[in-house]
């Protein structure tokens, strides 16, 4: 296995070299609980080693995330960076919290690639509260377009395409932000065609080489009758009556595995 396979996989690790306890040969403190992954081979011969951080005592073992590996340049030896799940630290604090013992070391900070997830599925399928559950497992960035569209235009904007690609505009410059920031990110389009689906494929590749569908399903009666309730009810919805669903209902083009692009199928 390679040491980037750890990436964002939870990982048990033995403690050898407990908080607050002195390197057996040179003396100094180890401010982290520092340990190795059982049955492993690092570059140096001996087990892959671990620090743990975000634990504030001594521990004897641990499972938790692997959110970084600290390569060192200058010795062929990683160490994996281990967290508690959910808690993630920067470049900065990782440096800083293994300093007393990477001080002597040159080392580059690796992480996972973010994941860009498309979105698929036509009006009513599901898309937004699906999002917003994942938005919380990954965890992600969420940007979905309609939201951001009825908080700058109202619910039924005039010269609805001069607007779209405003609003386009400002997630894709948002997006590239937060994947230099090592973030993942949802976008909640829909994707009804393939051209958009090539156009934004195409575009989240050169952000990042993570990039997936996740195509949801649902019966097409169930999405309408969702669509036209909401407008009825909820006065901060974008306006769709029966007729603005049927005329956008003719520009979708289901989701085709021929396509060749990776997914996830979601049924609805």
């Amino acid at each position: 296995m390679k040491t980037q396979d750890y990436l964002g996989k939870k990982i048990g690790i033995v403690i050898d070299r407990p908080m607050n306890s002195l390197h057996p040969k040179h003396g100094f403190k180890y401010e982290l609980n520092y340990g190795y992954v059982p049955n492993t081979v690092s570059g140096d011969g001996e087990e892959l080693d671990a620090y743990v951080l975000g634990v504030s005592q001594p521990l004897t073992e641990f499972a938790g995330i692997c959110v970084a590996i600290l390569h060192r340049t200058n010795d062929d030896d990683d160490k994996l960076i281990i967290a508690p799940e959910g808690m993630n630290f920067s470049d900065e604090e990782i440096n800083h919290l293994t300093d007393f013992q990477e001080k002597w070391f040159q080392h580059i900070i690796i992480r996972p690639q973010p994941q860009i997830i498309l979105l698929c599925g036509f009006l009513g399928f599901g898309k937004t509260t699906y999002a917003l559950k994942l938005a919380l497992e990954l965890p992600a960035t969420l940007f979905t377009h309609d939201e951001i569209m009825k908080e700058r235009f109202g619910r039924n904007p005039d010269d609805f395409a001069a607007k779209y690609k405003i609003v386009d505009d400002y997630i894709r410059m948002q997006t590239k932000q937060a994947v230099q920031n090592g973030e993942n990110v949802i976008l909640d389009y829909g994707f009804w065609s393939k051209e958009k689906r090539q156009e934004y494929y195409q575009w989240a590749k050169s952000l990042t080489p993570n990039v997936v569908f996740h195509v949801l399903e649902c019966d097409m009666a169930l999405a309408k009758r969702r669509v036209l309730n909401r407008t009825q009810t909820d006065d901060t919805a974008l306006y769709i009556d029966e007729n603005c669903f049927d005329t956008l209902l003719t520009q979708f083009e289901p989701f085709n595995e021929k396509e060749g692009y990776p997914f996830v199928l979601i049924k609805g």
